[in-house]
């Protein structure tokens, strides 16, 4: 007699468990809108730009995106190339003024309503500063300085 007791709450907690499985399987964890499907950074459209460094931004203006910028000024125009929050800082830190020639490699994108640069690699004085890996994650000064001991380009 005591096991019938004890069979209804059981019943109810396997039902509860069984809808939970259920529940978790059905709903996607990662669920987005059909706007959001494509990654930040598409190295399938990664493009080079070639032209003349206008300024330097160690910090951005009201409304561009977080960290440092160069201005580029090429035959279609100014364009924002963001460097990351760590392009402008630590060991071998991109060394850039007003003036020179440079090339930036890297994606066009719009954040926060503005059309935005991602740059991957700057090219300037025949030196390449590495700013991004090829999925767009920001390199830190640290990473460069251990790639540059091991030798190895990021």
């Amino acid at each position: 007699m005591r096991l019938s007791c004890f069979t209804k709450p059981m019943r109810l907690i396997a039902g509860l468990l069984a809808g939970l499985i259920f529940a978790i399987l059905i709903v996607p964890l990662n669920a987005q809108t059909v706007g959001d499907s494509s990654p930040v950074y598409d190295i399938s459209k990664e493009i080079t730009l070639t032209g003349t460094v206008s300024s330097v931004m160690r910090s951005p203006a009201p409304g561009m995106v977080w960290g440092s910028h160069l201005i580029l000024e090429t035959l279609s125009g100014k364009v924002d190339a963001s460097l990351g929050r760590w392009g402008l800082e630590g060991k071998d830190a991109i060394s850039v003024i007003p003036g020179q020639q440079g090339e930036v490699t890297g994606v066009m994108k719009t954040l926060n309503k503005r059309e935005v640069f991602l740059a991957r690699t700057v090219k300037v004085n025949d030196k390449v500063y590495t700013l991004r890996t090829r999925t767009g994650v920001a390199v830190s000064p640290q990473s460069r300085e251990i790639a540059a001991r091991k030798g190895e380009t990021l």
